[in-house]
């Protein structure tokens, strides 16, 4: 099974864009997804270490996917940023309960997003 570092998951092509920007700028590399869909699609082929998913997409929410990540026991390891403009407590308590490991309030900042990924990168290495 290939292993891949990061997958961008987003419906906006301009968020996707500036999350690229941000990440190939820190030095790393990123798959996308524009849809929950294609999204899980790419999860059910490849192994991520990161996930970077945004929760209000059409078809398959990212609520939904971030089932599908934990459902999956090869992706145990995996850890998921989840960057949403839906940002209210039980919102919030709902992502880490379906097992996000960060939330972050869209948009975000370059370093906001950039301290979390080296943060969950450097996690997997304990």
């Amino acid at each position: 099974m290939e292993i891949n570092k990061i997958l961008i998951v987003d419906d906006n092509p301009l968020m996707v864009k500036m999350y690229l920007r941000y990440l190939k700028r820190a030095g790393f590399d990123a798959e996308t997804a524009l849809n929950g869909k294609e999204a899980k699609a790419k999860i059910a082929e490849k192994t991520y270490e990161l996930i970077i998913l945004d929760l209000m997409m059409p078809e398959v929410s990212g609520f939904e996917v971030l089932k599908t990540i934990r459902a999956n026991p090869k992706n145990e390891k995996t850890k998921v940023i989840v960057a949403s403009a839906l940002n209210d407590k039980e919102i919030v308590d709902l992502c880490f309960q379906l097992g996000a490991n960060y939330f972050i309030t869209s948009p975000v900042s370059y370093q906001s997003l950039i301290d979390k990924v080296k943060d969950a990168l450097e996690s997997q290495k304990v």
